[in-house]
């Protein structure tokens, strides 16, 4: 069977249009929020949930600012819903960071995608100081 040029580049059109184009399944995702101070606590700033490679990271951004007028013991990053910490999503062991950016690896066995906000927690008074919702 011989085809002509415009046969061939006829099929050569329709093979390319019936192509899908997908992004690797390796390529990494981020969420992101604004801290807002809560209980009197001035905290603002943004804060990002980043996976790549398997691995989930928070990221407190060069904005990022803790009320510099106040000094709770016991500050922990964590996750939850509706403004309630969920037990077991502790992401760091104690947050000594008031200013400037930081970032923190989350414990494999936290899923962050079970959650829509990011708190700034304190873990002895349970007490959440700031939340930030991720979209």
């Amino acid at each position: 069977m011989t085809l002509s040029r415009r046969q061939f580049a006829g099929l050569t059109l329709a093979s390319a249009a019936s192509l899908v184009i997908a992004k690797p399944s390796f390529a990494g995702s981020a969420r992101q929020g604004e801290l807002t101070g809560r209980q009197g606590y001035n905290v603002k700033g943004t804060v990002q949930v980043k996976t790549d490679g398997g691995q989930t990271t928070v990221v407190l951004a060069d904005n990022y600012v803790f009320d510099p007028a106040k000094n709770p013991p016991d500050i922990k990053i964590c996750c939850g819903s509706g403004e309630k910490y969920a037990k077991g999503s502790k992401i760091h062991e104690k947050l000594t960071v008031k200013s400037g950016s930081a970032s923190f690896k989350v414990p494999a066995s936290i899923d962050t995608d079970n959650y829509d906000e990011l708190y700034i927690y304190c873990e002895k008074f349970s007490v959440i100081l700031a939340v930030a919702p991720l979209n």
